[in-house]
């Protein structure tokens, strides 16, 4: 009986418990999308429906679940012949997709608003020229994907809310051919529109965080940062300015590092502005990776009312260092008595007084579809170029602006950043209307980015100055573009494309038919202050392949369109990216898939380790080496690129790596392949791209286990190289299909070498 009793006073105890717990329960799901975030104000998501339709004002007949941040086509696969869009030319379902409107709708209720408070429509990212309605009211007609929509709804608001984003078909210069050009009038990347390694597929729709937020009446806003160091980078002169609602209150600022306050103020609101300006001694500097630590200072800003409640505030990182393009020592023109033309444009990085060779790779877009780019992507992928000695990163004109965790990761990990605006390969006008869209997008990338440590060169686009795309640096576009760059941020260089006169673009294969020289004698004799793209392509691994292309296809390969839509065959020139006709040069004819692979993928490792030592060993005079390209966004049969999509290494990512290291023996190498009856001659070089001096060594060659040379070399000086002897060896002896040289130093086994060349 007892137990009876016990039983049913729980029972009483779980529906009163109950009873109180369900309206609780209740109101949290009402509002359940309310996230709390950095901010003291509220944001509000929901789900999002999309549509299509010919004609802009006629509604879609059919709607779909959104996915928010994606793209259109994303929202459509339910309706595909085939979901599996990358599996041979699957991707053209959706080209129809270009040219119809799309109408995205979402009904939400009217939330609960104390007194003051606004209601406000943000979106980071909308693709590409957009307007947005509530209940019917115009609030936004934009074009541009990259300036962020922020705009007040809180007068239209109604209890029952419709909100509409009405977004127009992809913008189309002409229709004559279906290719890059077809982007010569937009601020939109050109990539979409069909590249040697991106298919036909351009994306629309909303692409970045997109929520309704809830501020109180008294809010920050044009939140402007900027410094400048003395000339010993000691002490930092700091600014910061912005702007508030028109209440009365204040603003306190506070620096923090390492968890420790440096420096806090109560700053004045004078009609509806304020402004800070201090200076901080002693300062910590940020450096690139394997230069020093990547120091960084954390900002606040915080909003006080009258009554001293904090209302809003914001916050971001940042670092302290000095960035510039310094001459390229020894491409200066020679001087004479008389004014002389001028030299080649400065191509040398100094971050912090210290000139560095720049090692790294063309950063291209991690998906087709950039909404979908997570920060665990970057992070994946940007923690593999740092595992590789890179320090910087040129993110390619053709492309998009990435995301803010881009750069947030890039200030944490020291990889510095070239950051092209997206204009690519096309002769952009100097049109009124282009040049206003310019204008707006520019602005806003340039404000939203420069305040990054990692963020080293603005750069107009990409190969704007060749016959391809036919701009010079007096184009409007460029100009603007230099002009709003030094207006925003002036402490980073600008440069309007690359190439520019002494910067070089290639080459792109391991062998060259039309002058009979392969990657080592055609890279040899190139003499270029940087260079800035240079391909190798190879296969990507078999399992990739037999995703992608039809098992009655795989092998051998011919070029069907499943092998052409993935760029085996006609990406570039020739049989690129594939390139069976130099395999079968070298290797003779492959038995299998998995031998076709091996042979392509030995070639790019070898190709790649070549081109980044010899750009290397002509430091100073050379000082960059980005290969074309990192990564790439969809699955490919074919590429240059060193990581496969999504984040897998191809076995070139080791031999690059080994090239990159801060310190190695080197050899500099005159072609691939040799002749039994020849001398093989390499010449030796140790490299030192450190800030210390390397102490005096012994080098032992040796050539198929054969040792051919010793060197003794004297102490290395300080981020130089040291050039050695040649060795000269005869292959008569020699036998096997293999050349192996080995570069061995006693007692710093660190800097140890080897190379693979290829014996007939």
């Amino acid at each position: 009986m007892k137990e009876i009793c016990k039983l049913k006073h729980q029972a009483w105890l779980m529906i009163i418990f109950l009873f109180f717990l369900i309206p609780y329960i209740w109101s949290q799901q009402e509002d359940e999308n309310i996230i709390k975030d950095d901010r003291i104000n509220k944001k509000i998501s929901w789900s999002w429906e999309v549509g299509f339709h010919e004609q802009k004002n006629m509604p879609p007949e059919k709607w779909f679940p959104a996915v928010v941040p994606g793209a259109v086509q994303l929202s459509l696969l339910e309706i595909l012949d085939n979901p599996d869009w990358q599996f041979a030319d699957g991707y053209k379902q959706f080209q129809w997709m270009e040219d119809v409107y799309w109408t995205y709708r979402c009904n939400f209720h009217k939330p609960s608003l104390t007194e003051g408070q606004h209601l406000f429509f943000i979106s980071k990212g909308i693709d590409y020229r957009f307007n947005v309605f509530l209940n019917g009211n115009k609030l936004v007609e934009q074009e541009g994907m990259f300036t962020p929509v922020e705009t007040d709804i809180t007068s239209y608001l109604q209890e029952n809310n419709k909100l509409i984003v009405i977004i127009f078909p992809v913008p189309k210069s002409h229709q004559r051919r279906m290719d890059r050009s077809q982007a010569n009038h937009s601020f939109k990347p050109a990539v979409s529109y069909g590249w040697d390694w991106h298919p036909r597929l351009v994306p629309s729709g909303i692409w970045d965080q997109t929520y309704l937020e809830i501020r109180d009446p008294f809010f920050l806003k044009d939140i402007q940062y900027q410094y400048q160091l003395d000339e010993n980078l000691k002490t930092a002169k700091i600014w910061i300015g912005g702007k508030t609602t028109d209440y009365p209150g204040t603003v306190t600022f506070t620096l923090g590092f390492k968890n420790q306050i440096v420096l806090e103020k109560e700053i004045d609101i004078i009609n509806g502005e304020f402004s800070i300006a201090e200076n901080l001694d002693e300062i910590n500097l940020w450096w690139p990776c394997e230069l020093g630590k990547q120091d960084l200072y954390e900002f606040h800003l915080y909003l006080l009312n009258a009554k001293g409640e904090k209302t809003d505030y914001h916050t971001w990182k940042s670092g302290f260092r000095k960035i510039r393009l310094v001459e390229n020592r020894g491409a200066e023109v020679p001087g004479t008595l008389f004014p002389k033309t001028r030299n080649n444009p400065p191509f040398t990085l100094e971050i912090n007084n210290i000139r560095i060779f720049a090692k790294g790779t063309n950063w291209v877009n991690p998906e087709i579809f950039p909404g979908i780019i997570t920060t665990g992507r970057y992070k994946e992928l940007l923690d593999l170029a740092k595992g590789m000695h890179f320090n910087l990163l040129r993110v390619w004109g053709g492309g998009i602006i990435n995301k803010d965790a881009f750069f947030e990761l890039c200030d944490e990990m020291g990889i510095m950043v070239w950051q092209e605006f997206p204009l690519s390969c096309n002769n952009y006008p100097d049109d009124p209307v282009y040049l206003e869209v310019l204008k707006q997008e520019a602005t806003s990338i340039v404000k939203r980015l420069h305040n990054h440590p990692s963020l080293a060169i603005w750069s107009g686009g990409n190969e704007l100055f060749n016959s391809w795309s036919g701009m010079t640096d007096q184009s409007l576009p460029l100009r603007w573009l230099n002009a709003i760059c030094l207006e925003n941020s002036p402490e980073i260089p600008f440069i309007p494309t690359s190439p520019v006169m002494g910067v070089g673009h290639g080459h792109y294969i391991f062998y060259d038919k039309n002058t009979d020289e392969d990657v080592f004698q055609i890279m040899n004799r190139s003499h270029h202050t940087a260079l800035t793209e240079f391909g190798m392509p190879s296969p990507s691994d078999p399992e990739i392949i037999k995703k992608i292309i039809p098992g009655v296809e795989l092998f051998p390969p011919t070029p069907t369109d499943a092998w052409k839509a993935h760029h085996a065959y006609g990406a570039w020139i020739g049989n690129t990216w594939l390139c069976p006709d130099i395999l079968e040069k070298y290797f003779g004819k492959a038995e299998s898939l998995e031998e076709m692979v091996q042979q392509g993928q030995m070639l790019q490792s070898i190709g790649y380790k070549a081109i980044y030592e010899s750009a290397r060993q002509q430091w100073p005079y050379c000082s960059m080496a980005l290969n074309w390209c990192f990564n790439e966004p969809w699955p490919t049969a074919a590429n240059n690129s060193i990581i496969q999509y999504p984040a897998q290494p191809k076995p070139c990512y080791e031999a690059i790596k080994q090239a990159c290291r801060p310190a190695l023996a080197s050899a500099s190498i005159p072609k691939f392949s040799w002749e039994k009856n020849e001398d093989l001659k390499i010449g030796l070089f140790i490299i030192n791209g450190t800030q210390d001096k390397l102490p005096p060594g012994k080098m032992e060659v040796s050539i198929n286990g054969n040792l051919a040379k010793t060197w003794e070399y004297p102490e290395v000086p300080v981020n130089r190289n040291l050039p050695g002897p040649v060795v000269l060896f005869p292959l008569t002896e020699t036998t096997g299909k293999w050349i192996k040289i080995e570069l061995k130093v006693r007692g710093q086994e660190e800097l140890n070498s080897e190379y693979l060349l290829l014996l007939k």
